[in-house]
């Protein structure tokens, strides 16, 4: 279960996803496309460059994490919740110099989570090592209208390039853990040899 760097973790394990698998004719000259984290001050200004961006742009509470059953982590002993199930909203945006290679930044990308859309405890755990040996973060395409999408990118007053919407199933937060009291203490015994 990871802790409240879960989160974070899971979009620098995503970046490190794309970088280390961007093709040779993407990433050396003259294209030099990179991978980068977007955050809202990076997407209200200019945009320039090759760039396959991740932009967090909502985090949800995952509807049905609370009524799973996860083995030894899912519930204490009295059936209470010990975790906060979270979904991350991404915007994977493909910035270009020319729209050739914004398509194909963007169908690659595509390509690639298509292909194995699952990040584990060995992406994460650099930044969050208390992720559980046992989650799987998987990164699936995100139903968004083109009016929420257009939305997104008119609050931002930014010109519009090449965006998908994909959602990661779930990141488990550990919640912090209820303290118990137990009847006060009326004696003490210290163990000692025999006389």
């Amino acid at each position: 279960m990871a802790s409240y760097k879960g989160v974070n973790g899971a979009l620098l394990a995503l970046e490190a996803f794309f970088a280390n698998r961007l093709p040779a004719e993407l990433r050396d000259p003259p294209i030099n496309a990179g991978v980068s984290l977007l955050g809202s001050a990076d997407i209200a200004d200019s945009l320039s460059g090759n760039v396959l961006g991740i932009y967090l742009h909502r985090i949800s509470i995952d509807p049905h994490g609370r009524s799973r059953y996860f083995p030894a982590q899912g519930s204490s002993a009295s059936g209470e919740a010990q975790e906060l199930p979270v979904n991350l909203h991404l915007l994977i945006i493909a910035v270009a110099t020319s729209a050739t290679i914004e398509a194909d930044l963007m169908s690659w990308a595509m390509l690639a989570l298509a292909s194995d859309g699952q990040l584990d405890i060995s992406q994460v755990a650099e930044v969050d090592a208390d992720w559980g040996e046992q989650e799987i973060l998987t990164i699936v395409p995100e139903e968004l209208s083109i009016e929420e999408l257009m939305r997104i990118w008119d609050v931002f007053e930014a010109p519009y390039t090449l965006t998908m919407p994909y959602v990661a199933r779930t990141v488990r937060l550990r919640l912090k853990s209820t303290q118990s009291e137990g009847p006060p203490v009326r004696t003490r015994v210290f163990p000692m040899g025999r006389l």
